[in-house]
């Protein structure tokens, strides 16, 4: 008896039913390769509704994201900011990891001897991945201030761009008000060098810190191989263990790394 024919949702012409198009070789069933391929787009969507116009919104503290790890000598606010910008990075490069997986995944679905329940169950474990991500992202991303001596900075470089605009074109004022203005920049910029030396203090302390809690992840990384091999835990827990432990060090680095940029910035002044 002769299979029913149904019609190909890729070539569009009516073939016998069964897996797979006669014609063009394409499944006759796109829905397992469909999940991959919404959440493919759902993460393209996501990300350009993240990226849009900043908006001025006060945040309630009790919503700021919050870390495991808490970094010696340094006020959880100051943490928070600079560590959220840490994770970004992270986070982004975890996302693209999905991306390039859900891809893998979407083409692994076209291949004949493809094993379609196990690439939907991976399809879906990559759909929790890339909602929890997305999830954490908008809880970094309201995160808008900035450390001290990242904001001192800035406005030393603002301060003095404006005194070496008057500088060109003090000719073309009148000498008293050129002299006012002057003196008003000059007084900005002492007080702001002031500062930036008070930031620094405070910035090589911070960035101390971090070293020292860097130091503190080895020793229990350390402490988890050595649970591991004497049994006192699952191969589970310890893998899930290590893998939250490395991804805390990464983010320290990259804090570390920021810290480091701006303290490093202060030497050309």
């Amino acid at each position: 008896m002769p299979k029913p024919l149904i019609e190909c949702p890729s070539c569009g012409q009516n073939v016998p039913d069964g897996k797979y198009c006669n014609l063009c070789g394409k499944p006759l069933t796109l829905r397992d390769s469909q999940k991959v391929a919404e959440l493919e787009d759902s993460f393209h969507d996501q990300v350009t509704e993240t990226e849009g116009p900043e908006t001025d919104t006060s945040i309630d503290p009790a919503l700021l994201p919050h870390f495991d790890v808490t970094i010696q000598d340094m006020p959880s606010e100051a943490a928070v900011v600079l560590l959220s910008g840490a994770e970004l990075i992270v986070l982004d490069e975890e996302l693209d990891r999905i991306i390039d997986q859900t891809k893998a995944t979407r083409q692994a679905l076209q291949l004949q001897q493809a094993d379609k329940g196990v690439l939907t169950v991976r399809a879906e474990a990559l759909r929790e991945e890339f909602e929890r991500a997305k999830q954490r992202r908008h809880e970094l991303i309201v995160v808008k201030e900035k450390l001290p001596l990242e904001t001192i900075l800035e406005n030393l470089d603002r301060h003095e761009a404006r005194l070496s605009k008057l500088e060109g074109v003090a000719g073309t004022l009148d000498k008293d008000v050129y002299e006012e203005q002057r003196t008003e920049i000059l007084q900005s910029i002492k007080a702001l060098q002031t500062s930036l030396k008070d930031a620094i203090k405070t910035g090589n302390k911070w960035s101390k810190g971090i070293k020292n809690t860097l130091k503190a992840l080895q020793k229990e990384s350390s402490r988890l191989d050595a649970k591991f091999k004497i049994g006192d835990i699952s191969r589970e827990k310890y893998e899930s263990s290590r893998a939250r432990l490395e991804r805390g060090t990464r983010i320290l680095e990259g804090g570390q790394k920021r810290l480091d940029e701006l303290l490093s910035q202060t030497k050309k002044r």
